[in-house]
Order: C-alpha cells, then structure tokens, then sequence
C-alpha cells in the first residue's frame, strides 16, 4: 500500500497505466473547473466492489470503507452529493444511501427487505395538494423502477411492466427512461417522475446505461458494448452508430460538459474496464485515469450541473382506478388489417405475462374510440378484434397508475405524428368500467 496526502490507496491508485493519461484527466478537469474530481465504482480481483473519489491530482480516495461492498454512484444537482447503493454487511440487503462530499456523513435512504441498486436524483416534483415541491431518488428493487423522497419518506413503486427494468436516467425535461428486458429483448422506456404515461423510448434488442450528452442526445450502449445515439426530440428516427464492433467494449457512458462522455473501456475480450473520455462527434478516445489490475466502472464527473425540469403529479394511490382512453384504433401503421370493417371489438387482458387473463371486451365506437376504466398498477394487453372474435392486433404490455388519465392515439400509429384534431366518441361518454366491484362486506373485490 501507499499513501497519498494522508489518504490509504491501493498500490498503483496514483499513477495511471496509460502515458499521456494525466493530460486526459486535466482536460476533464479543465470542464468542469468547479467540481471535485470524477467518482467511480472500483473492483479489484477477489474483492467486492467499493466507490472511489479520483481527485484532479490524480490520487483516489475510497468512499466505502464502512462498506462491505459499494457501487452505483450518481451526484446531486448541486455536486455536494453523491447517492449509491451499498451492502453494509455480508448478507445485508443492498440499500440506498446519501454521502456529504465535504465531511464524509452518511445516512442511509431506504430501508428495505429486498436489494435497492442503481440510484439517481429525480428533480422536483409537484402536487397540488401538497405546498412544497420535493426532491427524490428512484432506484430499482425487484426488477421494477421506485421513487422514495430523500428523507426515506413517500416511497412508491413506479413501474409494474412484466419486463425486468434497469439504469433509470432523467431527461432535461423530468422525464425517466430506463432499459426494460422482456422476451430476449432490453429496448428503452420512458416514464414521467410518478410513473405515468409509460411509453416506448427507443426499440433494439440490447440497449442500455443511456446517458444524456450536452447535445441534446441521448447516447446508450448496445449489442457487445458498442455506443449509439439518438436525438433526444426525435428518438425513433435518429438513431447512428459512435462506435465500430471491433473497437472495444464500451460501459457505463456520463456526460461531460461540452457534449464529450466519459465511458469505461477495454479491449474485446481481453483486458479490464479503463477510465476514457470519448468524443461522440469524432469516436476519439482518451484515456483518463486506470489501476493496474482493477476495473473501473460507472464513472462520474463530481461537479454542479443544470437540474432536470420539475413534473406535476396527479397520483392518488387511494384512488383503485385509472382510465384508459384511444382517439381511434384505425390510425394505424396496418390500414388493410384495422379499419372499420374489420375491428368491432376491443379485448383487455390483465395478470401476469406468463398467464394473462381476459378482464373484459368492449365494442369500438364507430369512429375506432374507446374509453375504459381499469385497475392501476398491474401489466395490461389490448387486443383488436373482428367480428368473429379473431385476434387482429395485440399491444405490447402496458400499465397506468392511480387516478391516471392515460391516451393513446391509435394501434401501432407512428408515436411522432400528431393526432387528428376531432371530438372521439367514446372520450365525451362515461368510460366502460373493468375495475371489479368492491364487497363492502369483506372489504375486498369481487
């Protein structure tokens, strides 16, 4: 071991493996002249993972010592803070936790029987019968999305979508995205601060660890650790390669002041994860910091950066309902197969995705409409049907929350095109209910 200004490191933590590597570090420094150094998530062979502080002298100071094991880094608005996920003792449920850059204090967020991993800080959210906007962090526990307010107050589960989610992020306008595996694919979702208005992203077969740049993109890894990126105003269309196949695994992207990212990089199929910064208009690579034989990973910039937008929230959770409304089921990306004459009917399905179960059918209105009332917080399917009952169209799962009033403009539609401005027959009705009766006399549903 060897000492640097009065803090213990492991053997080589002062020194990069790579020459030229101090500029690199420097020149990170040089955007962000206000922040503290950049944090990480190190793992060395035979130990568990630990969170590190790289300050621009280029001596790292462990974060974790408390800790049996550490990772998961994300720093406040402010870059005051750091929030991450940590395991105090061997057998422990990993939880979420708040770190003081300036002292050193701990406290500790949640307190759950299960694993929390993956924090990040939401911006604030707003509710009308609530005076003061608050902070949270979301994090995820049992493959789903939570939010819990930073004193371990108002926790809520904010996603119920089969799919197993992961690396949550917020957008500039308060916006979550996230990468949710389902059926051998991990495409990119996105959600408001409360869980509402869930919807596709961005579609792939492997996409992950999104990461918004200063130029309004938003970069993400996929396939065997390739970069690619999409416009942050238009996802679905804009989507381009930074990287080549053969170029090396790349992990855990971060913005960086001016548009550049820091990513985590090796070799394919060799080597360990090395600290780069990356330009995404050009593919140059720099390296930035290493420690022989440790990986680092997660990396990010210790530093003020502009907050997120603030969201409104209508959640009630005492409220068991939500609706579910669609403009018409004959705007759609397949005329020949839903149009007037062949779609009648609309089926809801509901329950896990292994075994879905039939909650109700309705008829379409004429103009393609329909209006409903469901219950909040559980995976839904809709399906077209003809007159027969023939299955002509099913939607991927879907969810709402309490008192949500959720639209969709039709069956498999171009999400970036703008509905038709006309009054939906089924919207000026009373939605259809499929919310089971309550038995008062039981106080359960029947």
């Amino acid at each position: 071991m060897i000492r640097c200004l009065g803090v213990i490191v492991a053997a080589g933590a002062c020194i990069s493996a790579h020459a030229g590597a101090a500029d690199g570090l420097r020149l990170v420094q040089d955007l962000a002249p206000a922040g503290t150094g950049i944090v990480f998530t190190q793992i060395r062979p035979g130990a568990n993972p630990q969170l590190a502080l790289l300050e621009w002298s280029g001596q790292v100071r462990t974060l974790s010592q408390a800790f049996q094991a550490a990772a998961d880094p994300d720093v406040s608005f402010d870059g005051k803070r750091i929030v991450f996920a940590g395991q105090q003792k061997r057998g422990d449920a990993w939880q979420i936790f708040e770190l003081t850059i300036a002292d050193g204090a701990i406290r500790q967020i949640t307190r759950s029987s299960a694993d929390c991993r993956q924090p990040i800080y939401q911006s604030r959210v707003f509710s009308l019968d609530i005076p003061d906007p608050w902070y949270q962090v979301a994090y995820i526990s049992g493959g789903a999305i939570h939010s819990i307010k930073l004193d371990g107050s108002l926790h809520q589960r904010l996603t119920y979508s089969p799919g197993r989610n992961a690396d949550p992020l917020v957008l500039p306008d308060g916006r979550m995205i996230y990468s949710s595996q389902l059926g051998g694919r991990t495409q990119l979702f996105g959600v408001n601060l409360d869980g509402t208005d869930y919807a596709l992203f961005f579609p792939g077969m492997n996409l992950r660890m999104p990461a918004v740049t200063d130029r309004r993109e938003v970069a993400f890894v996929e396939g065997a650790g390739q970069l690619a990126a999409v416009q942050l105003n238009r996802p679905l269309h804009t989507r381009k390669a930074l990287t080549l196949p053969a170029g090396g695994i790349y992990s855990t992207p971060a913005p960086l002041p001016g548009g550049s990212l820091l990513v985590s990089w090796k070799p394919g199929g060799a080597g360990q994860f090395e600290l780069f910064r990356f330009e995404p208009a050009t593919g140059k690579r720099t390296a930035v910091f290493s420690i022989p034989g440790t990986e680092i990973t997660q990396a990010k910039l210790v530093a003020p950066h502009e907050e997120p937008e603030g969201r409104g929230s209508g959640i009630d959770e005492s409220v068991p309902a939500a609706r579910l409304y669609c403009l018409s089921v004959f705007t759609t990306d397949a005329p020949s197969v839903i149009n007037k004459t062949s779609a009648k009917r609309l089926r809801v399905l509901g329950g896990p995705a292994s075994q879905p179960q039939k909650m109700g059918e309705v008829d379409l209105e004429e103009d393609g409409s329909f209006h409903l009332e469901i219950p909040p917080n559980q995976p839904l399917k809709l399906q077209i049907l003809s007159p027969s009952g023939a299955v002509l169209r099913t939607s991927g799962w879907i969810f709402v929350r309490n008192k949500e009033n959720r639209g969709c403009i039709g069956c498999h539609e171009d999400p970036e095109l703008s509905p038709e401005n006309r009054e939906a027959k089924a919207v000026i009705k009373k939605p259809v209910s499929l919310v089971p009766p309550v038995n008062h006399a039981t106080g359960g549903a029947r």
